[in-house]
This record gives structure tokens, C-alpha cells and sequence, in this order.
């Protein structure tokens, strides 16, 4: 399955549109997607709409009542068909869906459009050459009822309006009610846990379970809250399993979480679980450990760790009371890691991702939305985070949504996948993805060579020719504009014959951008028959105003548009030095301040003008 598009209208930045389809939309690959922008801009809003959409509207819960299941053979047939109940969550509490602040009063309404793949096809066909048993199962275990006209559309496209007084929201879709396509989207966990319960029964003759099509990593991730160990003791591993799905469809993105990241529990009890199952089987321990720790999950789990030198494994520390480690080992020097907080922020992050690939089901062609996974990687684990999601996709072939502040994620291999977010002047979500051309290609190879791409993640960009330009003007934004210092990017270009096609770059991508150019660029610009003129002395800039004088109206035009030309010449004849980065350094450091105090200076006041513009 696939999300074509999501359109949003009146949820936080994102503003109120009478008709929905004429909202902001975020069209998405199959493949990888990587979201970026600027602070507030509606990135996490983005996901938390995609994660209340798959835990509420789609893709249902269903209860599975254990204990009223063990005791099936003594309870009357109306009470057996409580054991599967739709949690009948009608409502959108938890989720940070409030209105924009300009439309508090109007509809909130979201649009997503979904693709079926093979993968959904696999599941259908599984559901429907089973059906009939998995019909008696359910027929006995369940109220629910399944429909199916026989239908099954590529493309589903689903609207969902929410009801801010009284906190529910409502479906409407263009398809019959019975499309068995939409049964499935929509009852997808009903399907599973029924072929669960139908493998519990009827242990010779199991229903293949269905791939999984979803799951979510937060950017909150308390690994200092790791459990070493899980008991059976309490509660057995399936109850426990439970109440651990339980809690998710009901957490928000934006919740602080305490204890540690689920899926960790949800591995170690499905291992303890096997483990469990085995013993009574006249096998002795150590046998019963290495089947546990050799199920297909853990291998696979297993396999992706090596690029962090770790594997993963249980063992089991007290039979009475069914209390099994669960224990990372640090496969060069061969040895358990005693404390998981003793990994790098890196490795913990990919530990992470890797159980989520694997841990929750057989992952396979679903969607996988990972928020702002650097928050605890360093660079160099930035790019293997991204080498382990390609490794895994190889596999799985998910739909990768991924919120990004990083810019080594963003590279000349993944930027046909950027979206980026910014807010308009209104302060509503604007979102760009443009079709880069082959020469803007080429110029993000060259952002990656200078390790620039850094430059997506601001509000504002501003170009100028070299080095020395770039050092000086981001030495006045640290000392006069230090809360814009993450804001601005400055980028160095080699040249004032490239101003153009850099400028067309970043804003297809809806940055604002700025030039500072040296004099003699007015020349390339509006005076051709002057092309080749040296212009290095203020003499031959007083010889070159004075046969044109015009030179200031093509100036103060150029301004309106963002490209500021230095009136008097270039950096060095402002600065009264040589052409060489050391001595910008030097004046920088000994002379800035006096610089742009000096009220009496005219290049002083043009300098200080121009940043006061930009920065404005």
C-alpha cells in the first residue's frame, strides 16, 4: 500500500480552504520521501495526520480478548463472540489535530488518496482463498460481518471530517461500502488477528499470516528507560503483546514517552513467547534458547545489526518465574553489551529502525514514517541510517516517509525525494517539490562536494561570488543577527556568471533568495558593450559611473529584487585589503566592529543597509 497524496485543510499551519481539493498537496513517491523545512512549517503536523489516519480511520483496531478465549469450551456462544471487538474509537483525542488559528470556527478536513501494490493483492488473495475458514472462525469469535461485492479499485481516496465540539470525526469515500478493497483497508486488523486466532485452533492447517503494511518511529526515543529483561510471571507474552498495541493506536507523535521505544518489549516477548512454547516439548534448555533465538525475525534482525558490529538474543535467568534476558552482544570482542546506553546514540538509533522492520510482523510494502531520526545520530551515522533503510527497502519494498533537520540525508542520490515545507506570508504550510533540471542536478553535486545542502534547511539563502565574501558577510550575521544564524545560509559560488541558475534552484524549493555581487557584476548585467572593463581602482569606477549615468537606477532595481551590487567596488576595496581569506579573517577579527560602527563611512552605512534588508 501506498499514500498517493494527502491534502489537509484548517489543521494547525495548514490553512482552511472551503474545498478540500484545493488545499496544499503533498504527493509522495513509492519509494523513499524525505520531508524538510524550516521550524513549524507543518512537517510533524504532516505526519500526525498520516499516524491518526492508519490508528483510526484506517486500518481499525480490533481486541482480542484473551482470557474470555481460554475459556471458550464453558461460556455460552453470544459471550464466545466478544473474544474479537472493534474498539469503536470514533473519536480523535490524543492527536494534535487543533484548527489553524485564522479558522477555528471553519471545517477541518483531510483527503488522502491510497494505492493498493502487490503486496495488498498478496494479502486480499489470502484473505479470499481462506475465506471460508477463516468465516467459521470469525462466525464464532466475533459480531463483525465482512463485505465484499467483489470489487477491489487500484487508487481509494478517502475524506475524513473532524468534528471539533464533539471531538469525532466522520469518513465519507467515493466507493461502494462494500468494495472489498476498502473492507480491507479499513478492517485490515480484524483479518489479521482472525487468522491468529484461527492458527491458535487449528495448529495443523494455519491461514499464512498477513504482511504488515505500517508502522511509525517517533523522534521521542528514551532508550535510557531499556528493560534488560521481560517476565512471563505477571501475564503471558500474548496478554502483554496487547496491551502494547493497545497503547499505540492511541499515541501521538508528539507524546513524551517515558519508558522505552515498544517495539523493544514487543521483541523480547515474542522470542520469550517461543521460548516459552518449547519447553514443555522434552527439549532441554539450551535447545529450547537457540530455537527461540534462531526464529526468522531474529535472524533477520540479526543480519541488519552487523553494520553495527551487534546481535540480539535471549536467554532464559529464572524458570520460576519466567524471567528472560534480553541482551545486545558486541560481536567483535564477543562479549554482552552490559548497558545499551554504552552504544553510541548511531547504533541505538539503528537497533531502532531495524526492530521496526522486522519486530512488528513481516513487514512488506507498507508505509514506514520515521520523524526526525538525527536527533540522536552523528553525521557519520546519518548517512548508515540511510544505507540500512536502502538495505532494508531492497527487501520490503516500503514507503519510506521520513522528517528530516539533517543535511546529510539530503544529497545529488536523494533530492528528487525532498519535500520541503515553509510557512507564507500569512504563516500558512507552503510545500515545493520541483522537477530538478539536469544543470540543477549538477549543482547539488556540488553542495555535496562543500557539504552545503545545509542551505535547504534555512529561510533564506544568500549568494555571493567567493570565500572571502561568504566569510565577511557571515561574520556581520553572527555579530549583529545571532538569533538568524540558523535562519540564513550563505553559499559562496564561484563566480557571479552563476547567480542565475543557483537563484532558480532554491527557490523552486521556495527559500527566499539574496545576491551580493562585486560592482563590476552591473556590467554583466545592463552594459554589454563594457564587458572586459577592469574596474579595480576607484578611478575606473569614477571613469565608468560618469559615462553612465544610469549605473544607480539599475542598481536600485536590481535591489528590488533581491540582488544588492556593491556601489563602490568589490569586498577587498570595502575592506581595504588583499584578496586573500587570511586577511578577511584578520579584519574580522580585529576590525569588524569598528567597521560597521563607523557612521561616517558610506560603505559602512551600504553594507549595513543591505543586511538590514535581507535579514528584515
Amino acid at each position: 500500500m501506498r499514500i498517493d497524496y494527502l491534502q489537509i485543510s484548517n489543521i494547525l499551519s495548514f490553512k482552511h480552504v472551503s474545498d478540500v481539493s484545493a488545499a496544499e498537496k503533498i504527493a509522495f513517491d513509492g519509494g523513499l520521501n524525505i520531508i524538510i523545512g524550516e521550524n513549524g512549517s507543518g512537517k510533524s503536523t504532516a505526519l500526525e495526520v498520516i499516524n491518526f489516519l492508519f490508528r483510526r480511520v484506517l486500518y481499525r483496531q480490533f481486541v482480542f480478548n484473551r482470557e474470555l478465549f481460554e475459556r471458550r469450551r464453558t461460556i455460552p456462544a453470544n459471550e464466545a463472540k466478544q473474544v474479537l471487538q472493534p474498539t469503536n474509537q470514533g473519536d480523535f483525542g490524543g492527536f494534535r489535530l487543533e484548527p489553524n488559528w485564522d479558522a477555528e470556527g471553519q471545517e477541518q478536513r483531510i483527503r488522502i488518496a491510497l494505492r493498493l501494490d502487490d503486496i495488498d493483492r498478496d494479502n486480499i488473495d489470502n484473505i479470499r482463498t481462506n475465506l471460508t475458514r477463516i468465516t467459521e472462525t470469525f462466525s464464532s469469535f466475533s459480531n463483525h460481518s465482512i463485505n465484499d461485492n467483489g470489487n477491489i479499485k487500484e487508487i481509494y481516496v478517502i475524506d475524513v471530517i473532524l468534528n471539533r465540539s464533539a471531538g469525532t470525526f466522520s469518513v465519507h469515500h467515493q466507493v461502494d461500502e462494500n468494495d472489498f478493497g476498502f473492507t480491507y483497508l479499513r478492517d485490515y486488523h480484524f483479518f489479521k488477528e482472525i487468522i491468529l486466532l484461527h492458527n491458535l485452533i487449528h495448529v495443523d492447517s494455519t491461514i499464512h499470516p498477513l504482511f504488515e503494511s505500517f508502522t511509525l518511529i517517533s523522534s521521542y526515543r528514551n532508550y535510557h528507560a531499556f528493560q534488560p529483561s521481560i517476565s512471563l510471571g505477571s501475564a503471558p507474552a500474548s496478554q502483554q503483546i496487547q496491551q502494547i498495541r493497545n497503547q499505540d493506536y492511541s499515541r501521538s507523535l508528539n507524546a513524551i514517552e517515558k519508558g522505552e521505544p515498544p517495539i523493544f518489549a514487543l521483541v523480547r516477548l515474542q522470542v520469550a513467547e517461543r521460548h516459552f512454547g518449547l519447553m514443555p516439548k522434552a527439549k532441554s534448555q539450551e535447545e529450547c534458547e537457540q530455537e527461540a533465538n534462531d526464529l526468522p525475525f531474529i535472524r533477520s534482525i540479526n543480519e541488519r545489526l552487523r553494520v553495527v558490529s551487534l546481535r540480539c538474543q535471549i536467554q532464559l535467568l529464572d524458570l520460576r518465574t519466567w524471567q528472560y534476558s534480553f541482551q545486545f552482544y558486541d560481536i567483535r570482542r564477543n562479549r554482552p553489551v552490559g548497558d545499551i546506553n554504552s552504544l553510541s546514540a548511531g547504533q541505538k538509533a539503528i537497533i531502532h529502525l531495524v526492530l521496526e522492520a522486522y519486530g512488528r510482523g513481516e513487514l512488506k510494502g507498507g508505509v514506514v514514517i520515521i520523524d526526525e531520526p538525527e536527533i540522536h545520530l552523528h553525521y557519520q551515522f546519518q548517512h548508515e541510517y540511510l544505507q540500512v533503510l536502502r538495505g532494508l527497502n531492497q527487501t520490503q519494498n516500503c514507503q519510506y516517509i521520513l522528517v528530516t533537520h539533517s543535511e546529510s540525508l539530503i544529497n545529488s542520490g536523494t533530492i528528487n525525494s525532498v519535500r520541503r515545507f515553509s510557512l507564507d506570508t500569512s504563516g500558512h504550510t507552503a510545500i515545493f517539490s520541483p522537477t530538478l533540471t539536469t544543470d540543477q542536478k549538477s549543482l547539488i553535486k556540488i553542495l555535496d562536494n562543500s557539504r552545503s545542502t545545509y542551505a535547504f534547511f534555512a529561510k533564506k539563502v544568500i549568494l555571493v561570488e567567493g570565500d572571502t565574501d561568504r566569510y565577511f558577510v557571515r561574520a556581520i550575521i553572527q555579530d549583529r543577527y545571532r538569533r538568524l544564524d540558523q535562519e540564513i545560509a550563505v553559499l559562496h559560488i564561484g563566480g557571479k556568471g552563476e547567480f542565475v541558475k543557483w537563484h532558480s534552484l532554491f527557490t523552486s524549493f521556495g527559500l527566499s533568495v539574496f545576491a551580493i555581487a562585486d560592482f563590476d557584476y552591473l556590467v554583466n548585467l545592463h552594459y554589454p558593450s563594457e564587458k572586459g572593463l577592469s574596474l579595480k581602482t576607484p578611478q575606473a569606477i569614477a571613469d565608468f559611473k560618469e559615462r553612465n549615468a544610469d549605473w544607480e537606477t539599475y542598481i536600485d532595481a536590481e535591489a528590488m529584487h533581491g540582488t544588492f551590487v556593491l556601489k563602490e567596488g568589490d569586498l577587498e576595496a570595502y575592506l581595504g585589503i588583499g584578496k586573500d581569506l587570511s586577511q578577511v579573517i584578520d579584519f574580522c577579527r580585529s576590525s569588524l566592529s569598528t567597521f560597521l560602527a563607523d557612521d561616517s563611512s558610506s560603505k559602512s552605512l551600504e553594507v549595513r543597509s543591505i543586511l538590514e534588508r535581507i535579514t528584515n
